[in-house]
């Protein structure tokens, strides 16, 4: 076999791919490492989109992941996977093979249903990439007094809803359901934080989108009018679209996320494995959806090639053990581990208004924390997780 056949291939490079060929050579992977990043940029931080880019805290250059030493980096598209071969065809046609392959494309946001009337004049927004948040300053450069309407009320649109309501603009924050981010939360978090967005922004908590039209007089470009299903309309300057993301998994074969063992490996061959927001675990396990979690999953799928290939111990099943953090209204909220379908919840009351849940399994095993303004609380009760 050539040293182009025993190089391990990992499809992405941002959270999880980046994890993924840094676990490799730091654990003692010697081979050639081809990271193919089809971005068509520098790989990101995508946490500090929101939080740094849109703000005008950090550039673009800025939140760019750092290079990783001996790993080659391909600039181009995965178009194909032969999960028979180790093969990845490329976009340019070139076909790459290896001793093994890690899928880790991430995601890509997610568009608005198909029934709700789009018209093709109004410039909708997202918040994926850098250019992303670049695009929504330009939309609303004076954010004082401003119409922002935010679609989706979960993690991206809760941050950049508060974000425009502190810097003055009027927003309007629109989520299908009456209590967004209870999956991840939990019932009281939850609860506390839309009673908080309802004080700070024009929360519309539970609300079904009709149809979105260019404003009148404005013509192509980003005013417009949303509908919704009652018949209000509410006028804005700009329409953000953040009703969470898809994996990227359709041009290697898969409708939807890529199914895979308790290590990774995934169902589409010998040699295969996925990490990150793309990967599938068996029931009962989370996607990985936020960045550190993502990270550490690149790292264990490097850990079960390492010992597939004879070349480390066996890692254990994937376990989620890390977290995320939510800043909303001067509110932190914080999480670890993850909150089961079928989570018992515990909730303390803290001194100073904080609060504590604790999620547990059937069994009584905790499996994840939330807290809000208790970070300390949540470090101590995540590490028992």
């Amino acid at each position: 076999m050539s040293s182009f056949e025993q190089a391990v291939l990992i499809v992405g490079a941002g959270a999880a791919g980046h994890g993924c060929a840094r676990a490799l050579r730091t654990e003692g992977f010697s081979g050639p490492i081809r990271l193919i990043n089809g971005e068509g940029a520098a790989p990101i931080n995508r946490t500090l989109v929101d939080k740094g880019v849109l703000p005008g805290l950090l550039t673009a250059e800025q939140i760019a992941l750092p290079p990783l030493p001996d790993v080659e980096v391909i600039d181009a598209r995965a178009a194909r996977l032969d999960g028979t071969e180790r093969a990845i065809v490329l976009d340019d046609g070139r076909v790459l093979r290896g001793i093994a392959v890690v899928l880790a494309p991430g995601s890509a946001p997610r568009t608005l249903d198909a029934a709700i009337a789009v018209d093709p004049a109004v410039r909708l927004h997202a918040m994926h990439r850098a250019p992303d948040a670049e695009a929504l300053r330009r939309a609303i450069p004076e954010p004082s007094g401003a119409r922002l309407v935010v679609l989706g009320a979960g993690f991206i649109g809760a941050e950049v809803a508060s974000h425009f309501a502190s810097a003055g603009a009027r927003v309007t924050l629109i989520g299908r359901s009456p209590l967004p981010l209870r999956a991840a939360l939990g019932a009281e978090i939850a609860g506390r934080l839309a009673a908080l967005q309802s004080e700070r922004v024009d929360a519309r908590l539970g609300a079904e989108v009709r149809a979105i039209r260019a404003a009148p007089g404005a013509g192509a470009g980003d005013a417009a009018v949303v509908e919704l299903s009652d018949g209000t309309e509410i006028a804005a300057d700009a329409v953000l679209v953040a009703v969470g993301s898809r994996a990227d998994a359709a041009w290697a074969g898969f409708d939807g996320a890529i199914p895979v063992d308790d290590r990774l490996r995934a169902e589409a061959g010998a040699g295969i494995y996925a990490a990150g927001s793309v990967a599938h675990p068996p029931t009962g396990a989370a996607r990985a959806h936020h960045w550190d979690a993502a990270v550490a999953q690149g790292a264990h799928a490097a850990r079960t090639v390492l010992h597939d290939l004879g070349l480390g111990d066996d890692p254990g099943p994937w376990a989620s053990t890390t977290g995320f953090t939510l800043m909303v209204h001067g509110a932190v909220i914080v999480g670890r581990g993850v909150r089961g379908a079928d989570a018992r919840e515990t909730v303390a009351e803290l001194d100073g208004g904080g609060l504590l849940t604790e999620f547990a399994d059937e069994g009584g095993a905790l499996t994840g924390v939330a807290g809000w303004n208790a970070g300390p609380h949540v470090a101590r009760a995540a590490a028992r997780l």
